[in-house]
């Protein structure tokens, strides 16, 4: 900062002028006087945008506007690029251009940065930052939280409901008690989701997302193509009903944990106990919970995207860029460990849920079935959908290949009369909270013997 008391003049590249490209025009206009006293003058100089003649609702006559991106990332008087225009070829482009002449960049694409990170960080070398804040959450400020708050603490899990458009077509078919369909027809109404929601709905943005998130909590950049990852396309209403039956909620989680055969990164959906924050979670918030030694758990809620949440952290990188700050790349570098590797999601040990039609005089013979194959259950539910009866069965713990393995012997059972269904749980100690709410309910002398089914 120069020490004449004159504000610093942060001239702004923008690429991109939709929705979130909009957004912060309008609230760098808003805060103005507020950035002014604080000693920062932002002007956005230079735009550029897929059709110049489209109105936007903002006057782009004080702007020099293109339609070519790599005139902006390369102009001689920026000083700051921003990117919010989406794609990737053009995004990194013209993101590692403006990087490395030392031209700081703020960017929103986690889809670019997470899948190309490699080719930023080349080009940012050790002194440019990249503000990328509004890639992974919005308005939650995790980035700076991993980066600064808990640059020293070990992390064990970073995990949450990153995809705001999931969580509120979720949510929708908890509460109208509808089928996946026309719950997305009433996100897409409301514009919670894209013209294709394939990014959405297939786990992919949250796998971006996550890809992210690993890389600043571990040190470790797994790009989103080597991480397990499953959509909500295949969610029915009965599996809704079946979870809450048995005191969860479905929610598509992002993991990543240490283990001990490597980092598990998994993107899926998941039944989450209704006494976990993360079922609390609802429509199109976001919540990510951080888990280590240090602080046992820590959560932090907020909206995950939209016009103003997600322009609100574009700006405050920017701000934070101008102070010098940091909470950006490449930030507080986390060693990785000497010879990281992602674990092998069929070694994973999870307790699961299983959707199973079967006639309801047959609910007892499955279940006997099930123990028979090793296969220990802890809860079950029935419900009658469509004329069919369901059974719903949460097991015990099991390592993921062998649960795999034996879903095609399940639905071969007599007794099972179409093919089964198979969700995760979100978490491995299912057990722990049945005993916890049985001793509750009848009392702490509650005694069993060691194995005892519960």
């Amino acid at each position: 900062m120069p020490d004449d008391g004159k504000p610093r003049d942060l001239r702004i590249g923008l690429l991109g002028c939709g929705v979130v490209g909009g957004g912060l025009v309008k609230l760098i206009d808003k805060h103005r006087s507020e950035l002014a006293a604080n000693g920062i003058a932002l002007r956005v100089t230079h735009v550029a945008v897929r059709d110049a003649q489209r109105q936007r609702g903002i006057d782009m006559t004080r702007f020099r506007v293109t339609t070519d991106p790599m005139a902006v990332a390369t102009d001689p008087e920026i000083d700051l690029l921003v990117e919010v225009m989406g794609g990737n070829t053009l995004a990194v482009q013209a993101g590692c251009a403006a990087l490395s002449r030392g031209i700081p960049l703020v960017t929103a694409n986690k889809s670019s940065l997470a899948r190309s990170l490699p080719r930023y960080l080349e080009a940012a070398g050790d002194r440019t930052a990249i503000g990328f804040e509004s890639a992974v959450a919005a308005h939650i400020p995790i980035i700076e939280v991993l980066d600064r708050s808990l640059a020293c603490e070990e992390l064990t899990v970073i995990k949450g409901v990153i995809n705001g458009s999931t969580n509120y077509i979720l949510t929708f078919m908890e509460r109208a008690g509808c089928e996946y369909d026309e719950a997305l027809a009433d996100a897409s109404a409301k514009g919670f989701t894209e013209a294709d929601p394939t990014l959405d709905v297939e786990g992919i943005d949250a796998a971006e997302k996550l890809s992210l998130l690993a890389m600043k909590a571990f040190g470790a950049h797994v790009s989103p193509e080597r991480i397990h990852t499953e959509g909500i396309t295949k969610i029915r209403q009965v599996d809704i009903q079946l979870a809450l039956a048995m005191e969860h909620r479905i929610k598509l989680v992002a993991a990543a944990r240490r283990t001990g055969d490597g980092l598990s990164l998994r993107v899926h959906p998941a039944l989450v106990h209704r006494g976990e924050l993360l079922a609390d979670v609802d429509s199109e918030f976001n919540a990510i919970i951080l888990e280590g030694p240090g602080f046992k758990e820590l959560t932090f809620l907020g909206k995950g995207a939209g016009e103003l949440p997600t322009a609100s952290a574009v700006l405050n990188d920017i701000v934070k860029i101008a102070r010098g700050g940091a909470g950006q790349l490449p930030g507080f570098h986390k060693q990785a460990g000497e010879g990281i590797r992602v674990a092998d999601t069929s070694t994973l040990k999870l307790c699961y849920f299983l959707r199973l039609p079967v006639a309801e005089a047959d609910t007892s013979a499955a279940v006997i079935a099930l123990e028979a194959m090793g296969l220990r259950v802890l809860s079950i539910a029935q419900i009658a959908s469509r004329d069919v009866n369901y059974l719903g069965v949460i097991t015990d713990v099991v390592e993921e290949g062998r649960m795999m393995s034996l879903l095609p012997e399940i639905g071969s059972l007599r007794h099972v009369k179409g093919e089964p269904a198979l969700l995760r749980l979100d978490k491995d100690n299912y057990r722990d909270i049945v005993e916890r709410e049985q001793s509750a309910y009848f009392g702490a002398s509650l005694q069993r013997e060691p194995g005892a089914r519960v």
